[in-house]
């Protein structure tokens, strides 16, 4: 499930370049005590690895880059994504009920909120990113230090390790084993665009543009309502099926 979110302001909406942070913060304050404390230290587990399942798409809207900031002419939209019908009927209900949020300096009036339909699912769709998708390894050098390392979607390990990720998605809300892959690659002829982002003092390289998907169906649609790849409770990896094939 996921829904748009729209604000209003009489003044416009300045924002730092990396403004990921205060948006998840943002949508944790509407969430209840009780599922906030448990998504937020607990997650959704299966093995060693939690999963917040929500993700949300950078603000659309006009704006322009003023050095260190981004400047919104209001109004701008937010999208929030997940397959927990609880967590999208709270933030939901939230952002009706305050009517009214802060964001950094400005405050926002929620204007409206959409539900669009599901778009058509199946084994291959082209879908175009929302929001970056980041996707990486831990490795360790020779001298024993930790190293993060982030792929392209011109590795072989970026489609890899997106299904691998799926598939704990997947089981990690189904309690169930999942079999099957999912393949994605970047829209033959087009080129994406590489992102350097910061949250809360991390370097993050990730990945925008559109990409086409092809394989288990279950997993895809978890990747459509869950996100693709890496952190994405931290704005990546929100996708939008622009068609099925």
């Amino acid at each position: 499930m996921r829904f748009w979110v729209s604000f209003d302001s009489s003044a416009p909406l300045k924002l730092p370049r990396n403004y990921n942070h205060a948006i998840q913060s943002l949508i944790y304050r509407m969430l209840s005590p009780d599922f906030k404390e448990f998504l937020h230290d607990k997650g959704f587990r299966v093995g060693k690895r939690s999963f917040k399942f929500f993700t949300f798409s950078r603000l659309q809207g006009k704006y322009i880059a003023d050095g260190s900031e981004l400047v919104f002419k209001p109004p701008v939209r937010l999208c929030i994504s997940s397959p927990i019908e609880r967590f999208v009927r709270e933030v939901a209900n939230g952002f009706l009920c305050n009517g009214k949020i802060s964001l950094y300096s400005s405050e926002l009036r929620v204007i409206s909120l959409e539900f669009p339909e599901k778009p058509q699912m199946g084994d291959k769709l082209f879908c175009k990113t929302y929001s970056p998708i980041t996707v990486y390894s831990t490795l360790t050098t020779s001298d024993g230090r930790k190293k993060t390392y982030y792929y392209s979607p011109f590795e072989n390990e970026f489609s890899e390790l997106i299904s691998k990720n799926l598939v704990k998605k997947t089981q990690a809300l189904t309690v169930k084993e999942v079999k099957g892959h999912v393949n994605i690659k970047p829209l033959h002829g087009s080129r994406p665009r590489e992102h350097i982002s910061i949250f809360k003092g991390t370097v993050i390289r990730s990945w925008s543009g559109i990409f086409i998907m092809e394989g288990n169906s279950i997993l895809i649609e978890m990747g459509y309502e869950a996100g693709l790849g890496s952190k994405n409770s931290q704005g990546f990896g929100m996708i939008e099926v622009v068609r099925s094939a």
